[in-house]
């Protein structure tokens, strides 16, 4: 299969799961942007619009990590429900050209609040075009560990019901747990390596320090760039030896 006939396949799966899955049900979307956006109206009451920012950043965040980590349930459904994956295995198509597929059409469910967020922290102020690129690096980032970690939960299933709780607690771990709404600097620094051992704490700390809330250093920015560089690294690579292609 030559790399347009891939492309065009690619294409395919995010028309088919996720531009007709929004034109049916719109208000899906939203699913994605209400915990966030509620977040940020408690801190923005009680702490006030400085504080509000880290809620602006962690929201971006969150809702890349929301729309990313559904992958588990939804490549599962297709694998043990509705079976599509059985044709996809038939014909030419990669295996990475089909993850791509379904881990950018499952983004769109979040691109609404993506956008929503990325507004709001330009607007608020203090994010250079240099910083914009590093936040949209870090998103990218986030993304492609998040669908990586989801996919390869959905390999492993063998019913609907085993991945039910896994959505909401991966969320909750790696969107609200970690640094992500808060800087690092309130965790005690004996305890900071707890929070390095989420995917999701270096790209939020590259949108942190773009955003000005926290100081910048290279030192800093390479650290937390090398550090989710090598996690998208690893959970691609898992995904690729471990997800279950060929229904065994």
């Amino acid at each position: 299969m030559t790399l347009q006939s891939q492309i065009k396949a690619v294409l395919a799966l995010i028309w088919f799961d996720g531009v007709l899955p929004i034109r049916r049900s719109p208000f899906n979307v939203v699913n994605f942007v209400v915990s966030p956006l509620t977040i940020l109206f408690f801190i923005y009451l009680f702490a006030g619009p400085d504080k509000a920012r880290f809620a602006i950043s962690g929201g971006l965040t969150a809702v890349i990590v929301g729309s990313c980590i559904i992958l588990e349930t939804e490549a599962a459904f297709i694998r043990l429900v509705v079976r599509l994956q059985d044709m996809f295995v038939s014909s030419p198509l990669s295996p990475i050209s089909y993850v791509l597929g379904l881990s950018i059409a499952l983004l769109l469910n979040g691109l609404a609040g993506i956008v929503l967020f990325s507004v709001l922290l330009a607007v608020s102020g203090g994010v250079s075009p240099i910083g914009a690129l590093d936040i949209a690096l870090a998103c990218i980032m986030t993304w492609a560990s998040v669908s990586s970690l989801g996919f390869v939960l959905s390999s492993f299933a063998r019913d609907m019901r085993d991945l039910w709780v896994y959505a909401p607690l991966f969320t909750v771990l790696l969107s609200f747990l970690p640094p992500i709404f808060y800087p690092i600097t309130l965790i005690p620094e004996q305890f900071r390596f707890v929070a390095y051992l989420a995917p999701t704490t270096y790209p939020a700390q590259i949108i942190q320090m773009a955003a000005k809330l926290i100081p910048f250093s290279a030192s800093s920015f390479l650290f937390d760039f090398a550090g989710g560089a090598i996690y998208v690294l690893i959970l691609v690579l898992f995904a690729a030896k471990q997800a279950r292609w060929r229904q065994r």
